[in-house]
């Protein structure tokens, strides 16, 4: 079987995105035949007029590439935000003109559970929605959500998955506890709130390292921020990748992602989970369907900098037990968020769709 399938770059130095990371690992795993589109611009791209003459260009090199092709399936990756929406129902509309099947698959977005403010983009939302033979949501909860707006879409929950055997085996250290942030260096990630938990955690004398990786268009300020705060027990180490990637998650006790808004289910998330990290993360989205507030991981409010520092303040002062909530969030990945199952899933969607 045959898909065309879109996401931002495959590179993995070029591009902070968990739905990058999500279609690698279908690529890899799965025995389907894929084709890769690039929509979604690079970090390090300038939205200046060669970037805007791009992406006005893109519809009509997608309609090309799938009469080209003829792919049995297009599986386009998209979020419910302006920007990823005028373009995705473009490139929806041009794979509908090709004759094409389409997947439809939701990747999170401020929109996928705030209002709109634009009754435009809600019209080409609506408009893009119903032009998918499929759409692809990570939870029961988005699924809700969805459908409350539009009674009449074929919507179909497929959480995110991550390969648990990449994480290397790795003693911890057990005197000082390592905190990691590993994304998109963005104000909608919660940095204010990682700031002030910092300096809280900072004025009562607990011990911790912190480590960040990433690019974003607030690294520099945050970098700076954090320095100040934490000196030599801050280190950025830019994008990382691959067998690194995973030695860092691996090496680390704590994953910190206070999200405000925007998130689907995070592969971040995921993978620092297999790794055995013990999640500390915003109360958001599909996030809610994963994380069992101390159990598994914790929650925090969004927006809450003072919830934020106490509960990773029960982790570094021991008054939580990081080993039993280390191993419950490696044990949730293996039996819910495994690779394997996920493509069975996935393929068994395409099968269906081309019949």
């Amino acid at each position: 079987m045959q898909i065309l399938i879109t996401s931002p770059s495959l590179n993995e130095t070029e591009n902070v995105s968990g739905i990058s990371s999500l279609v690698r690992e279908i690529i890899s795993a799965s025995a389907c035949e894929f084709s890769h589109f690039i929509a979604g611009r690079k970090d390090s791209d300038n939205e200046g007029v060669g970037w805007i003459f791009k992406q006005l260009i893109l519809p009509l090199q997608f309609y090309r590439k799938i009469r080209r092709e003829s792919p049995d399936i297009v599986h386009i990756n998209t979020a419910l935000v302006p920007r990823s929406i005028l373009r995705d129902a473009a490139l929806t509309f041009a794979a509908k003109i090709a004759g094409a099947r389409v997947v439809l698959h939701l990747h999170g977005g401020r929109f996928l559970i705030e209002d709109f403010d634009n009754r435009f983009i809600e019209r080409i939302t609506a408009a893009m929605l119903s032009r998918a033979e499929r759409i692809l949501v990570l939870s029961d909860f988005e699924k809700e959500h969805l459908t409350k707006r539009w009674k009449d879409l074929n919507i179909e929950v497929l959480p995110n998955a991550v390969s648990i055997d990449k994480c290397p085996p790795v003693e911890k250290n057990s005197d000082v506890k390592t905190i990691i942030f590993f994304g998109r260096i963005h104000e909608s990630k919660g940095l204010d709130e990682i700031i002030e938990a910092c300096k809280t955690l900072k004025s009562e004398d607990l011990t911790f390292n912190f480590r960040c990786f990433g690019a974003g268009p607030e690294k520099d300020v945050f970098i700076a921020q954090m320095t100040k705060i934490l000196g030599e027990k801050f280190y950025y180490g830019g994008v990382v990748a691959g067998e690194n990637k995973w030695r860092e998650l691996a090496e680390a006790d704590i994953f910190l992602l206070p999200s405000r808004y925007g998130e689907g289910l995070p592969l971040a998330m995921l993978e620092a989970m297999a790794a055995r990290c013990v999640p500390v993360v915003a109360d958001v989205a599909s996030v809610r369907s994963v994380i069992k507030d101390g159990e598994n991981g914790f929650m925090v409010e969004p927006y809450n900098a003072a919830q934020t520092a106490e509960k990773l303040k029960n982790l570094l002062s021991g008054k939580a037990n990081w080993n039993r909530l280390s191993e419950n969030a490696r044990k949730t990945v293996e039996e819910k968020f495994s690779i394997s199952e996920y493509i069975t899933k996935l393929e068994k969607l395409y099968a269906e769709i081309r019949s």
